[in-house]
């Protein structure tokens, strides 16, 4: 299930990653700099990588060619805080003010430095030859609380994504920008997504520390398709949203000509 489904988001990713790349070196030779485009880029790119690592084949000879242990599903780990926070980055860049944008960006960064802090000694404290960073060792404490404060992150992170595409999915519905709107609305439900692969698998760690856990067998079928999902439809719905705005602003353009 996993190889399936996370082979299928490093197409997306890849397919993203280099249309968000195009984008970008277009806007470099124009002398334009928008931190919405080049924060795209990063979370296309990081986000195709985290996804190739978490494909068993591709996770195995990583993990042989570094010599250690868990060291793809770090990787993964750390791909995804970075997706979750580049993410937040672009849309805090499209949706907020002048006045206040320097900060919010700040503190968002801020936040995913401290989850990456908080991870890493986790990591180092409990990885090991007989555990996986996965729900089938919640038994190990160390492991419960790490994949806590990750699945933690992304819920949050997944939530404000939600929140401010719906917000910019109305605003671009009533100007009329449909390809925005529909774009922005779908990237809305991909986050939702998100909050939902984080809550599945968080609710699995719970259960399973009071003792009466739902079927991992389960677990390991629902929270794989939630984050491809997620994944393939924030990819897609951003993507509809960028050709959107280019869209609106050609026909700005040639308005006023």
């Amino acid at each position: 299930m996993d190889g399936i489904v996370f082979g299928l988001c490093a197409l997306f990713g890849l397919a993203g990653t280099v249309l968000s790349a195009r984008e970008a070196w277009r806007q470099r030779i124009r002398n334009e700099y928008h931190i919405a485009r080049f924060a795209r880029t990063v979370a296309f790119g990081v986000c195709t990588l985290g996804v190739l690592l978490a494909v068993p084949p591709i996770e195995d000879f990583f993990e042989s060619a570094t010599g250690m242990n868990n060291a793809a599903k770090l990787g993964a780990h750390i791909c995804a805080v970075l997706w979750c926070g580049s993410l937040q980055l672009m849309l805090v860049d499209w949706s907020y003010n002048q006045d206040v944008l320097k900060a919010s960006l700040y503190a968002r960064i801020a936040f995913a430095v401290c989850v990456l802090a908080a991870m890493l000694p986790l990591f180092i404290e409990t990885t090991g030859e007989s555990i996986e960073f996965t729900t089938e060792y919640a038994a190990a404490p160390g492991v419960t609380v790490y994949l806590m404060v990750y699945l933690a992150y992304v819920a949050i992170t997944c939530g404000e994504i939600a929140f401010l595409c719906s917000g910019m999915a109305l605003s671009a519905r009533r100007g009329g920008h449909m390809w925005s709107a529909r774009g922005l609305a779908m990237s809305a439900t991909a986050a939702l997504l998100g909050v939902a692969y984080a809550a599945s698998k968080g609710s699995y760690l719970v259960t399973h520390y009071l003792g009466h856990p739902w079927p991992l067998r389960d677990e390991e079928i629902v929270s794989p398709v939630l984050a491809g999902l997620a994944v393939m439809s924030l990819i897609t719905g951003l993507t509809m949203a960028t050709v959107g705005k280019r869209l609106a602003a050609r026909k700005a353009a040639a308005s006023a000509a």
